[in-house]
């Protein structure tokens, strides 16, 4: 499986921005959702743009790695019949999905997984600020 393509998208942006202020709390990115769209990621992507997503719980936690930098993470597990298709293409950090709330922080494009009857797709999204 190869990255095609990763953007933080300028919702993400301006949400991190006022999470990292204390601006308009809470702004929690709780939820991973994948979907079946090949196109490339861009800044102004919203959501998911598959004809079939699926949003589950992201297991959110954030550390300090060894090299001192914090670490924002979420992972999730899919399998067969997640997407009607079974072709997961596409993966997104979101808010909340249980609520409906599908607003993005990334988005990320990659190779397309096909899940038969006894495989998983298991997904770890980080996000590591840095300075530039």
């Amino acid at each position: 499986m190869a990255l095609q393509s990763i953007k933080i998208l300028n919702i993400g942006k301006d949400n991190m921005t006022r999470l990292l202020t204390g601006l308009d709390d809470p702004y929690h990115y709780k939820a991973i959702g994948v979907g079946n769209s090949g196109t490339a990621a861009q800044e102004t992507d919203e959501h998911l743009l598959g004809s079939e997503t699926n949003f589950k719980d992201g297991n959110a936690s954030h550390y300090q790695n060894d090299n001192g930098s914090y670490v924002a993470q979420w992972n999730s597990t899919w399998v067969y019949n997640d997407l009607p298709s079974n072709q997961i293409s596409e993966a997104a950090v979101a808010k909340n999905a249980s609520n409906g709330t599908n607003v993005c922080l990334l988005r990320c494009t990659f190779d397309t997984v096909t899940l038969d009857t006894d495989s998983s797709f298991s997904l770890t999204l980080r996000v590591i600020p840095t300075q530039g």
